[in-house]
């Protein structure tokens, strides 16, 4: 079975906007899975998010390739009635509304599950759907400023700074990706629909692992360590001979002879202020200048084949268009088409999922608003008339 298989079969709602949402649907959609999108009428507002290409959002793009849409407004009663006739030829619905919003109009899980007691609802919020914050408004940004991923990122002195990217996100994403995969195989052992949860903050909490558990043993934490980390030394980052900078990271002994075979640095290596981890993370203070002593020597790029080549985890601080041509990112088709709306074929990011060592290559298209209307309606028609003669593809849940 290959990737593009593993969920033929399987059709997705996807009620999702913004980021999290929509990359774990796209997911399911390289998967085979037939995955359609019910935008509000204006369309999901990422659509509306520089920078754009060919009028495109670069960040809608990155997110919904492989799906339909049709947009309804559930607001209404005709947007709720054909949403309701899409529930029942649907496997799984995946929304990340506020907690409430969808029960308020008559759709919650409650509803659903009576109507459809085979559908798999993965519910995507920002805190979860219980709790005093259920209902606040969340994006990643917030969200690494409520779970303390901003307090400790950032130099010592100086203010606290989010990470760059959207880590939260798309981890996010990911085990919404996992939830839809669990729900299935669910209904597969056990005939019966599920509600499956998942949040930025829960996700974003594991983010903290070891700060959390330090925390919750009452232990004092390092607040703002830069490139640096509480619990391993040397890690940061460091300026090079070209004045770029290569990441270090030393987590073991072995690791750390080769560091100081790599350098040229047999003192450091006896010396006994650094002669284990403790110690140097210790004596890092004393460690730090050294080591940048001699990465002043050369430029980065030969750093990086010097300490590859010993088995010292070292690397280069890459700008992304040293990273969308980097050899291994294109041996693994982390680079790969996408289609958009207008025709035009334009690179995306790969899928970091592979099944039987398959590399998928599919070019799969981003629709526009409301593009599969036609197409989505005139289907549900014939497999209505299907199903009531007990003869079509889905049978109503």
């Amino acid at each position: 079975m290959g990737l593009s298989t593993i969920l033929e079969g399987v059709r997705i709602l996807d009620l999702t906007r913004n980021i999290a949402g929509p990359v774990a649907t796209m997911l399911a959609a390289e998967m085979g899975a037939d995955v359609i999108k019910v935008e509000p009428p204006g369309g999901d507002e990422m659509r509306q998010w520089p920078p754009f290409v060919d009028g495109e959002s670069v960040y809608f793009v990155s997110c919904n390739r492989g799906k339909r849409s049709i947009a309804l407004d559930l607001k209404t009663d005709d947007g709720r009635s054909l949403f309701q006739r899409l529930a029942a030829t649907a496997d799984v619905m995946v929304e990340n509304y506020r907690p409430g919003t969808l029960e308020r109009m008559g759709l919650g899980w409650s509803n659903l599950h009576e109507a459809h007691p085979k559908l798999v609802w993965v519910s995507v919020t920002g805190y979860g759907r219980s709790g005093p914050h259920a209902g606040a408004p969340a994006y990643d940004s917030m969200i690494q400023a409520y779970t303390g991923i901003m307090g400790i990122t950032g130099e010592q002195g100086r203010p606290p700074v989010r990470c760059g990217g959207s880590p939260i996100d798309i981890a996010t994403a990911y085990l919404a990706w996992g939830a839809i995969m669990t729900g299935v195989h669910t209904v597969t052992k056990t005939g019966k629909g599920v509600l499956i949860e998942v949040s930025l903050m829960e996700s974003a909490l594991g983010f903290m692992h070891a700060y959390l558990q330090g925390a919750l043993a009452g232990l004092p934490l390092a607040v703002r360590m830069g490139s640096e980390t509480m619990g391993m030394y040397p890690m940061g980052a460091f300026a090079t001979g070209d004045g770029e900078y290569c990441l270090v990271q030393v987590s073991n002994e072995h690791q750390w002879k080769r560091f100081c075979d790599s350098l040229g640095a047999a003192e450091l290596a006896a010396d006994p202020r650094f002669a284990n981890n403790p110690l140097r993370v210790k004596n890092r203070d004393a460690l730090r200048p050294l080591i940048q002593d001699y990465l002043l020597k050369r430029p980065a790029r030969e750093w990086e084949k010097l300490f590859t080549a010993a088995g010292v985890p070292v690397s280069h601080v890459r700008g992304m268009n040293d990273v969308i041509a980097d050899e291994q990112v294109i041996a693994r088709n982390m680079v790969k088409m996408t289609r958009l709306a207008g025709g035009r074929d334009v690179p995306t990011w790969g899928v970091p999922v592979k099944i039987n060592e398959g590399l998928s290559s599919r070019t799969l298209a981003v629709p526009a608003v409301d593009q599969h209307r036609a197409e989505i309606v005139a289907e549900l028609e014939r497999v209505e008339k299907a199903s009531s003669k007990q003869e079509g593809p889905w049978i109503s849940n």
